[in-house]
């Protein structure tokens, strides 16, 4: 006697499909479309009295960067400049992206703006932005009377 496999009915849904290509779309455009949607690459640490942030911006003057905070939004804004190979020079590849570029990286609190300070060595951007005291956790004390 031959059985068959039985298959559990699941609900489909007709737009899932769509969804998933979208996504699928956007991953594979994203590098090639000039966006700058993910440069520059960032990192973000935090702890309770400061939050850092650093961005690889190797190759751009650190004087064609730009950096704003707004509550807890953090934007790196700039413009990395193309390479002049001079009028008879013949382009084999050209990978590294150029142009204006901005980021904006939600931080995990406000912070004090008139604090912050940013740093660039070595291609790497570090701004350190210490955490307003209105949004630091305060210890409340019980009464008992």
């Amino acid at each position: 006697m031959t059985t068959w496999p039985i298959y559990k009915r699941t609900r489909l849904d007709p737009l899932s499909g769509f969804e998933n290509l979208q996504r699928e779309m956007n991953r594979l455009f994203d590098g090639y479309t000039g966006s700058s949607a993910g440069f520059p690459l960032v990192n973000v640490w935090a702890n309770e009295n400061e939050a850092v942030v650093t961005a690889e911006i190797p190759g751009v003057d650190p004087k064609d960067i730009e950096i704003n905070v707004l509550k807890n939004l953090l934007t790196i804004q700039g413009e990395r400049k193309a390479d002049d190979p001079g009028e008879d020079a013949v382009c084999h590849r050209n990978e590294r992206v150029t142009g204006r570029f901005s980021r904006t990286v939600r931080l995990p609190f406000g912070v004090e703006n008139d604090k912050v300070k940013a740093k660039y060595e070595k291609g790497v951007l570090k701004v350190t932005l210490p955490r307003a005291e209105a949004t630091k956790p305060k210890k409340v004390q019980i009464s008992t009377d």
